[in-house]
């Protein structure tokens, strides 16, 4: 339960540093998606 909602907070951080700081945060968010597809979509 606690994995999977920090994996989902970090997702989304991910994504929000990707639109405002810099385009390689949205390549860990790629990544974190790729090893924890499980976790973020249940699946």
């Amino acid at each position: 339960m606690f994995n999977t909602v920090l994996v989902r907070c970090l997702a989304l951080l991910l994504c929000w540093l990707g639109f405002h700081v810099s385009a390689l945060y949205f390549l860990l968010a790629v990544i974190l998606l790729n090893t924890h597809h499980k976790e973020i979509f249940g699946w």
